[in-house]
């Protein structure tokens, strides 16, 4: 087992959009229905990943890669200006939000995701959404410093699962 980190290419958007959904999948089972996730497809992801890597300005997107095959990822950006005000987080947490940090279960708890982590925030501060069920990451994340703001969400389109906020203000990494 070789396990690296690198940025993310455009030669990527394949192996993403595969790994994206597979973990939606492996994290969400027990969350949302068997047929709504047995619903999702790769090909629904290559439009995504093509926006963020094949752009002349590509997002900041780490990938871990086993072996050479990826295996996760991880993505921030900085918050869109003009977002609805209950969605805009406090300033103590600045404009970084992590969008997305997936591992594929066979790859958990081996400190690739410590290290997809620090690879896209380092200690910054920052904001993420989490589904609020998701009592793994949460405990993840809060070994971080992240911690819930109170402010939550629903994804209609995503059979309303409930999403939390969690925030940090830029501490030292433990």
């Amino acid at each position: 087992m070789s396990l690296v980190l690198r940025p993310a290419e455009a030669f990527d958007v394949e192996r993403l959009a595969e790994i994206h959904v597979r973990c939606w999948q492996e994290t969400y089972r027990g969350m949302l229905s068997d047929g709504f996730l047995a619903s999702r497809v790769p090909a629904d992801r290559l439009p995504l990943w093509r926006h963020l890597l094949e752009r002349p300005d590509p997002a900041v997107v780490w990938v871990a890669c086993d072996d050479g095959a990826v295996v996760g990822f991880a993505g921030v950006h900085r918050m869109p200006t003009g977002e609805a005000p209950h969605a805009v987080p406090p300033p103590s947490c600045g404009d970084l939000e992590l969008w997305g940090l997936y591992l594929l279960a066979s790859h958990q708890g081996l400190g690739l995701g410590r290290r997809l982590l620090e690879a896209a925030l380092g200690t910054s501060a920052a904001s993420l959404w989490v589904a609020a069920d998701n009592v793994r990451a949460i405990g993840f994340y809060r070994h971080f410093g992240f911690e819930p703001d109170g402010a939550a969400d629903l994804i209609p389109e995503w059979e309303h699962l409930r999403e939390i906020r969690m925030i940090r203000d830029g501490q030292t990494s433990p």
